[in-house]
C-alpha cells in the first residue's frame, strides 16, 4: 500500500469513526488556535511596539544618567562631577561609535503670556536631540548651534503649550513668551506627535506635545549659573547593530573621566507600562491554554488510535497475509493520524484566525495571521499527532499475521 493509498484509508477511517475523530480533533483544534492566537496578538504588539521606538529615537539610541549615590559614597564618587556638558563635549569628539550627542537639562517652570499662565516641563538641549529623537517643527524651525554658542533666548514649543498660551498654536510664531521670569522669542512649534498601543490607552507622545526646548547654554547660563551639570544625555549609535558596541564604548570613556562608573546606561523606548504588562498576560493565558490542549489531544489520539488497532486486528493480519510488511503497517497507521491532525490544524488555524481577529477588533489591537504563523500551527499539530502515533503504529506493525486472523 503506498502512501496515497494510507492516506485514502486514512480519511475513510475518519469518516467511519466520526465521533472518534471529532473528539481527537477537539484538542488539537483547540491548542492549535490557542497558539494562533497568541502568535497573532504577540506579532502585532511586537511591530507596534517597533513603531514606538522609532518614534522615540529607534534601536540605536542610548540614554545616560546619574546613578544614585550610595548611602556610604566612596572618596571617588564624592569627587567626581557626576554627568556634565563638559562629558557630553568629550564624547562628541571622541567616541567613534556615536553619529549624534545630545546633553539635556530639564526642570518645571513656570510659562507666562499675558493673563495666561502655568507650569510646565522645561528641556534644555542642542540640535541634535531633534535628530535623534526624529523631532521636526510644524513652523519656524529648531535650534541651532548658533543659538547654543550665544546662549540665545530662544524657544521651540510644543503644539499643545503654543495652542493653550495663543489660542491657535501657529500663531506662536515670533512671540514672546515668559519663561520663569525671562522672555524667550517663539522660534518653532513642533508638530502634533500622536501615538497609541491602543485607543484606550492614551496617547504615548503627549509627553512631547506639552514642553518646550531651549538651548541648554540658555538654561545653565540663566537657571544654573555656572553649573555645567546635565540631568540626562541622549546618544546615537552609528547603528541599531553597534549599540552593544556603543554603550562599551561609553563606560570606558565615562567611567575613565569620573574616576568611578556613577552612571546608568539604558536604551530608548524601555518601558514597562499596566499595557504592555496586560499584553504579556493575555498572551501568556493563551499560550498555556494552547499547550495544555495540546497535551490533550496528543493524549486522547494515543488512545484512540490503540483503541483503533484492536478494532483492525484482524484487517491488519488479513493485510499481513497478503504481503504487507511491518513498514506498510506501521507506515499505514502513521499516515492515518497525520491526516487526522493535518485537519485539526487547519480546523484550528482558522479558530485562531477567528479568535485573533475578534480580540484584535475589541481590544483594538494590531493582530494579523502570516504564513509562518500558518506553519507553525499547522507543524505543531503534526507533530502532536506523529508523537501520539508512533506507539500505535509499533504495536500494529509487530501483530503476528496468525495470531490477527485468528483474533475475534
Amino acid at each position: 500500500m503506498n502512501f496515497w493509498e494510507s492516506l485514502l484509508v486514512g480519511l475513510d477511517e475518519a469518516r467511519r469513526h466520526l465521533g472518534q475523530t471529532l473528539l481527537s480533533l477537539l484538542g488539537l483544534i483547540l491548542g492549535s488556535g490557542s497558539i494562533v492566537t497568541v502568535l497573532a496578538l504577540f506579532g502585532g504588539q511586537t511591530k507596534i511596539t517597533q513603531e514606538f521606538v522609532a518614534e522615540v529615537g529607534g534601536f540605536g539610541t542610548i540614554i545616560v544618567r546619574d546613578r544614585e549615590m550610595a548611602e556610604q559614597p566612596s572618596a571617588r564618587e564624592l569627587a567626581s562631577d557626576r554627568l556634565t556638558y563638559r562629558d557630553a563635549a568629550y564624547l562628541k569628539d571622541n567616541a567613534t561609535t556615536l553619529s549624534a550627542v545630545a546633553p539635556g537639562f530639564y526642570d518645571e517652570m513656570e510659562y507666562r503670556v499675558g493673563n495666561i499662565n502655568f507650569s510646565g516641563p522645561i528641556v534644555g538641549t542642542t540640535p541634535d536631540y531633534a535628530v535623534i529623537n526624529d523631532i521636526r517643527p510644524m513652523v519656524g524651525r529648531y535650534l541651532s548651534d548658533l543659538d547654543v554658542r550665544r546662549k540665545a533666548r530662544v524657544m521651540v514649543m510644543g503644539w499643545k503649550y503654543a495652542d493653550s498660551l495663543f489660542g491657535h498654536a501657529e500663531d506662536a510664531l515670533d512671540q514672546i513668551v515668559n519663561l520663569a521670569g525671562k522672555n524667550y522669542r517663539v522660534v518653532g512649534i513642533m508638530e502634533r506627535e500622536e501615538f497609541y498601543f491602543a485607543p484606550w490607552s492614551g496617547n504615548q507622545l503627549e509627553y512631547r506635545n506639552e514642553r518646550a526646548y531651549i538651548p541648554i547654554t540658555t538654561a545653565f547660563s540663566q537657571y544654573t549659573g555656572t553649573d555645567d551639570h546635565l540631568v540626562f544625555l541622549t546618544l546615537k549609535a552609528v547603528s541599531p547593530m553597534a549599540v552593544q558596541v556603543a554603550r562599551q564604548q561609553v563606560t570606558a570613556m565615562l567611567s575613565l573621566r569620573h574616576g568611578v562608573e556613577d552612571f546608568s546606561i539604558e536604551r530608548s523606548g524601555g518601558f514597562s507600562s499596566d499595557d504592555a504588562q496586560f499584553f504579556m498576560l493575555f498572551n501568556f493565558i493563551f499560550l498555556v491554554v494552547g499547550i495544555v490542549s495540546l497535551i490533550a489531544g496528543g493524549v486522547v489520539i494515543a488512545n484512540i488510535l490503540l483503541a483503533s488497532v484492536v478494532e483492525r486486528i484482524r484487517e491488519f493480519g488479513t493485510r499481513m497475509a497478503l504481503g504487507a510488511t511491518a513498514f506498510q503497517i506501521f507506515g499505514q497507521v502513521l499516515v492515518q493520524v497525520l491526516v487526522i491532525t493535518g485537519v485539526g490544524g487547519l480546523l484550528g488555524l482558522a479558530l485562531g484566525t477567528a479568535l485573533a481577529g475578534t480580540a484584535g477588533h475589541f481590544m483594538s489591537m494590531p493582530a494579523a495571521v502570516t504564513g509562518p504563523m500558518a506553519a507553525v500551527a499547522i507543524g505543531t499539530s503534526l507533530l502532536v499527532g506523529l508523537v501520539a502515533g508512533i506507539y500505535p503504529a509499533i504495536r500494529a506493525a509487530r501483530l503476528s499475521p496468525v495470531e490477527a486472523l485468528r483474533y475475534g
